[in-house]
């Protein structure tokens, strides 16, 4: 069965996580995902999703919080909520290695990670943005150089990310079919339109990128659809058309 969840990010302006879950429930979501545990203690954390009644679809979880005391409290509330998967989303500019030296080592930590993960139920995925398709000093593309040192590392794909770096998301989509765990589905402004406010994304189905001619193939590879906007005018709004969008098409 399919899951369509809401990035939670997509709706922070409504406030704090319940508030937030109140938000995608109310447009109809029965799954999401959040960033980590919100600031919350583990058991306060699955308090909240459980009084919500949504489940847990995948989880965002930064560099620093694998690889601190944190995570046992993440992994004890990814038990709690029977959720399987981890991704790390998002590396600061300073964070990020300035050549291929770096990106091989940053690698083989996160491939340390997924293989520690492993064998308690949890998937380790990288969700991509626009850096990881600059090339270094050999021509390769950081996302390559990052899934050639870190053979069981899934992939999120951030497919509007991935062609907003002026790439075709058919051809990496195709590439690492293997290692898809999840994707987040939004959506890019049409040429000279869209909100300045929204900075180019768009709701999804409004905007320019061909998710109708995608989702066949994303759906024999994976069953977790994440939908995301990272500057919805009307998050609300943006999360209903986007559950709209996918469930006409994939369920």
């Amino acid at each position: 069965m399919n899951k369509i969840a809401l990035q939670l990010y997509t709706v922070r302006s409504a406030g704090d996580l319940a508030q937030r879950l109140a938000l995608a429930r109310d447009a109809g979501y029965a799954w999401v995902e959040t960033e980590a545990l919100h600031g919350l203690a583990a058991d306060e954390f699955v308090a909240t999703l459980q009084a919500s009644g949504l489940g847990l679809a995948s989880m965002h979880v930064e560099m620093s919080e694998l690889a601190t005391q944190r995570l046992p409290e993440i992994l004890q509330a990814l038990r709690a909520l029977d959720c399987h998967q981890l991704v790390m989303p998002w590396l600061d500019e300073g964070e990020r290695p300035a050549d291929r030296a770096g990106w091989l080592a940053l690698a083989a930590r996160l491939q340390q990670h997924a293989q520690d993960l492993a064998p308690q139920g949890v998937s380790l995925a990288y969700h991509n943005h626009a850096f990881e398709f600059e090339r270094l000093e050999d021509g390769r593309t950081v996302l390559e150089t990052l899934f050639e040192a870190a053979p069981t590392l899934r992939w999120q794909p951030d497919v509007a990310w991935v062609a907003r770096a002026g790439e075709d998301p058919a051809l990496w989509l195709a590439r690492y079919a293997a290692r898809l765990q999840s994707v987040h589905v939004k959506d890019l402004a049409l040429e000279g339109q869209g909100e300045p406010a929204e900075q180019g994304w768009a709701t999804l189905g409004e905007g320019r990128l061909p998710w109708a001619q995608w989702l066949p193939g994303l759906a024999t590879r994976l069953h977790t659809f994440i939908v995301e906007h990272d500057h919805p005018s009307q998050p609300a709004r943006t999360a209903r058309v986007g559950l709209r969008y996918l469930s006409e098409r994939l369920n």
